[in-house]
């Protein structure tokens, strides 16, 4: 069975409070193989007071709530979720309206106790919660608020871009182990913020799906060279096709192992087994009515069509017949 993985396109601020380049931007996200698309949903005064450097930028993201509206049923053609970054009431109240897949959390709210209850006592059923910079107090608080919703911790942090080893994807294993089994509502994810022209940028996802991370974010825009907001981890339409591809093959290849004495192995693995194993020999020649200990045996390759070659099916059996050094054992020649 294939690990069942979830690739959220993360569009972030750069559509740019453009209506069409949002759509734009949900296509490509939809044909590059994600199952979601999120954006931060932006009212300015949620973010910040007027007087703040940035505000006027912020102003400039909002969208009315009827474009919102259109893009979440465009969303429901191009088949692909519409996640939301929300950061007050009236950004979760349009959440609950449109009926997203998630809302996202920042990272900068983990401990915003007000709009975390808010969020719980909502209709949204699936909170992707930012842990990038949160310390373990912080978490198990969010946790405990969010306890009746389906949870995606996400690690990762956005650094334009994020220096590679700064990651700390160990922290994948870590989460996985320290929170799932407390909270099982809770999935562990990460947000990918590799630089786009580094040979990670395809790998460090593979790496965190390696430590456990079932849900990957990573950043899209149209063309690196238009140089959107948030553009700066994204990848081009075409590359985050290529990405889409690659971790699902990843995903697959990690597959999932059981507790049985086979792990749950393939057929495939199983045609190996057969392949590689060698047959039981003679070390010596062996006469009729003698019982066969590890001394008497060797494991080498034959012609023989029907030799033995598991050792705990001769050990301690006895000869029905003689055989020659080097010849095989057959099941036949033992009783």
């Amino acid at each position: 069975m294939n690990q069942q993985i979830s690739i959220i396109a993360e569009i972030a601020q750069g559509y740019e409070g453009k209506p069409e380049l949002a759509r734009q931007l949900l296509s490509a996200a939809a044909a590059g193989g994600a199952n979601a698309a999120k954006y931060q949903l932006v009212y300015a005064d949620e973010l910040a007071t007027p007087d703040y450097q940035y505000y006027d930028l912020f102003k400039s993201l909002e969208m009315a709530d009827d474009i919102w509206e259109d893009l979440a049923s465009y969303a429901q053609e191009q088949k692909i979720e519409l996640h939301l970054d929300i950061f007050g009431s009236r950004s979760l109240a349009l959440a609950e309206k449109l009926k997203v897949g998630a809302v996202k959390l920042h990272g900068t709210d983990i401990a915003n106790v007000g709009l975390l209850k808010a969020v719980a006592a909502s209709q949204v059923d699936t909170v992707l919660l930012g842990a990038g910079g949160a310390f373990t107090d912080e978490i198990e608080q969010a946790l405990e608020i969010l306890a009746n919703k389906s949870v995606v911790l996400l690690l990762g942090f956005q650094g334009y871009p994020t220096p590679d080893e700064t990651n700390q994807i160990s922290r994948v294993s870590l989460f996985k182990e320290k929170y799932v089994k407390i909270y099982p509502n809770t999935k562990i994810g990460f947000a990918d913020h590799a630089d786009p022209d580094s040979p990670l940028k395809f790998a460090l996802g593979a790496a965190a799906l390696g430590a456990g991370a079932v849900v990957l974010e990573k950043h899209i825009t149209l063309g690196k060279v238009m140089k959107l907001e948030d553009h700066e981890a994204a990848l081009n339409p075409d590359e985050f096709f290529e990405f889409s591809q690659v971790i699902r093959t990843c995903a697959s290849a990690v597959g999932s192992t059981t507790e049985k004495e086979d792990f749950g192995m393939s057929q495939s693995e199983y045609d190996y087994r057969d392949m590689i194993r060698r047959h039981v020999v003679a070390a010596r020649t062996l006469k009729s009515g003698d019982k066969m200990q590890a001394t008497d045996v060797l494991l080498k390759r034959t012609s023989s069509q029907n030799a033995v070659t598991d050792l705990d099916q001769i050990y301690g059996k006895v000869l029905k017949s003689s055989v020659e050094t080097n010849m095989p054992i057959t099941n036949s020649s033992i009783g």
